[in-house]
């Protein structure tokens, strides 16, 4: 039976080479560094809406974390829906997970 971090480590590993590059087509590593950023910046919600806006990589992160996640299912756009009517409590342990779930995803792209 796998532990959480080896669930995270698998899942990731197995997402790191569908993400793009983005628009600029460059370096998909450059494009999951950014993220984390984003999220500690101006939080889940406003980085996924951003991803949504911008495509190509950064929505591809997102769409990773969509796939892991057993809480959220669908596009991008369902997630964010689902994201906006959770409960604050519910948003901020979403959100840590998130960040431990890029934390391998960085590792592995």
């Amino acid at each position: 039976m796998q532990n959480l971090e080896q669930k995270r480590a698998a899942h990731a590993l197995a997402w790191a080479p569908k993400i793009d590059g983005g628009a600029e087509r460059g370096d998909p590593k450059g494009v999951v560094k950014k993220v984390p950023s984003l999220v500690i910046t101006c939080g889940i919600l406003s980085a996924m809406a951003f991803a949504k806006e911008k495509g190509a990589g950064h929505a591809d992160v997102f769409k990773a974390f969509i796939d892991y996640s057993p809480e959220l299912e669908g596009t991008l756009d369902e997630a964010l829906t689902f994201l906006c009517e959770m409960e604050a409590s519910d948003l901020r342990r979403i959100t840590a997970e998130f960040m431990a779930y890029l934390s391998y995803l960085r590792r592995f792209v």
